[in-house]
């Protein structure tokens, strides 16, 4: 991906529509930094920004073992070439658990970046957790676009600043990255980037 022509955007999307209406315009700047940073695909070598392969992340990555991705408290961590998303339980869904040891710092976020395609055309779409509780629904998720082509090219949640203020405090997270479109129109999502951003 070309981080020159990556911004984060306000659109809604038929995939998910939101439920509730969240202050948005601060994080947005957030996403757009933060991507500025990662590269996405392939982030820049630096002592703050971990680029991981997706496939040899400890865990199975279902709900009750999710891949690791370890603390993230001040730093990039980017699982790169995680397999695509398919239709039907459980293989619309991949979970990933990270830790911070204090609270987000504005900007700070978590999601997925990937290329759509014609026989790929889901979007990924990230929700949060901890322990039993959704902390962030995939309807608080900012879409991000290729600003050549228009093609969505990302889906973030903000960590900070929180939808409704603050941040998000010190603990254990699990992120659960979900296929939402039916079979009907899509099958299956592209290979895709797990992006969590802590400042």
């Amino acid at each position: 991906m070309d981080r020159a022509r990556t911004a984060a955007i306000p659109a809604t999307h038929p995939e998910t529509r939101p439920r509730t209406r969240t202050r948005r315009t601060v994080t947005w700047l957030g996403v757009a930094a933060a991507l500025a940073v990662v590269g996405a695909v392939a982030p820049d070598a630096s002592a703050a920004t971990y680029r991981y392969d997706c496939r040899r992340l400890a865990g199975a990555g279902s709900y009750s073992s999710p891949k690791q991705l370890g603390n993230v408290t001040g730093r990039t961590v980017v699982a790169v070439d995680c397999p695509p998303l398919t239709s039907g339980l459980p293989y619309n869904h991949r979970y990933f658990a990270f830790t911070l040891t204090r609270a987000a710092r504005v900007p700070s976020l978590v999601g997925a970046t990937f290329r759509l395609n014609s026989a790929q055309s889901s979007a990924v779409n990230p929700s949060l957790s901890r322990g039993p509780v959704t902390w962030l629904h995939t309807s608080a998720g900012i879409w991000t676009r290729d600003q050549a082509t228009g093609a969505l090219n990302g889906r973030y949640l903000p960590l900070a600043p929180y939808p409704g203020g603050g941040v998000l405090p010190a603990g254990t997270y699990r992120v659960d990255m979900q296929k939402l479109r039916s079979p009907l129109s899509s099958l299956s999502t592209p290979w895709f980037n797990v992006v969590v951003s802590v400042s």
